[in-house]
């Protein structure tokens, strides 16, 4: 595990971090990806699964990496909430991009002999990307919406099964918390409302508060439980998890366009239009989409080379 020497590592772990944060509040991108591009995902599963071996040097790890991602989450809620608000397709395509341009970087562990796609590794590949179609398609089909207003005993329960598999997503690379909370009916009680709920101080402060509790207990039952397997996989099945993992990215770059957000999403100023409806009814947004899906490449395949030349400097540190 990398260990932070100086205030750059810092502020560079706590950037890092806010770029997770940002990702998991989008519907179809994976926290897990962005961490694995940016070249901090098997830190973080050491910090996590090994915690009792390492407490100090995990705390002082996780830390920025934390702080970072409620940065991140913040700064999406304020600005990518406004573009999937207004501009939603072209925003979802920057996302996809960043996915995209970070398929080469997950690719690149795939080395040797044994990594030639044999029927093991395809089926891997194959099992990964229907999973992910399938979690597309139940967010479509599957509307059991929980609100505040009728929210009962039994979603509280639901809440906290609902952190346990979101935090899923920020050890897995290619599944998406936001998706998984969209397809258990939690995304807008959870994402949209609860957790900046709790900075309004109005009548429902305290629902939100044993909310957001609630999630937070049920992500590190699952973080505690899913780190220790990913440590394992990548130790001993290092290949076919990785197929696994390419598997989820590249069916989450379909998926991320078919979501029930982005399906059924409205926008009441304009007519009460879908998204995609909206779309067609204003054309000038399809050459965003193009313009936001290549920054979105980009930008990510920058971030990879970026990453890559930090881990060069740090090698050369430690030699």
């Amino acid at each position: 595990m990398s260990k932070i020497r100086n205030f750059k590592d810092f502020i560079s772990l706590l950037i890092k971090g806010a770029c997770v944060g940002i990702a998991m509040f989008i519907p179809g991108v994976s926290g897990g990806t962005l961490a694995l591009m940016l070249g901090i995902y098997e830190d973080l599963i050491e910090s996590v699964a090994g915690i009792r071996k390492h407490f100090k040097d995990s705390i002082i790890y996780l830390i920025p990496v934390l702080c970072g991602g409620i940065i991140g989450y913040a700064l999406a809620l304020l600005i990518l909430g406004l573009g999937l608000k207004y501009i939603p397709i072209p925003t979802i395509s920057l996302f996809a991009g960043l996915i995209i341009g970070g398929i080469p970087s997950i690719a690149s562990n795939l080395k040797g002999e044994d990594a030639r796609p044999n029927w093991k590794n395809l089926l891997s590949f194959a099992l990964a990307f229907l999973v992910v179609i399938a979690l597309a398609l139940l967010s479509i089909k599957l509307k059991f919406n929980v609100t505040i207003e009728n929210i009962k005993f039994q979603h509280y329960l639901l809440i906290l099964f609902g952190g346990v598999v979101t935090s899923f997503a920020l050890i897995v690379p290619g599944v998406s918390g936001s998706a998984v909370l969209l397809t258990i009916g939690l995304y807008g009680l959870i994402v949209l409302e609860s957790i900046p709920g709790v900075f309004k101080f109005n009548n429902l402060f305290g629902k939100y508060v044993i909310i957001d509790l609630l999630f937070v207990l049920g992500a590190i039952i699952g973080l505690l439980l899913i780190s220790k397997l990913m440590k394992y996989l990548l130790k001993n099945k290092k290949v076919p998890t990785f197929y696994a993992i390419l598997g989820f990215v590249t069916a989450s770059i379909f998926a991320i366009y078919f979501n029930d957000t982005v399906l059924n999403g409205r926008d009441t100023a304009i007519n009460n239009l879908t998204f995609y409806e909206l779309l067609n009814q204003q054309p000038w947004q399809y050459a965003l989409v193009v313009v936001l899906l290549i920054v979105g490449i980009l930008g990510s395949l920058f971030l990879d080379k970026l990453s890559k030349k930090l881990k060069e400097k740090e090698v050369q540190k430690n030699c």
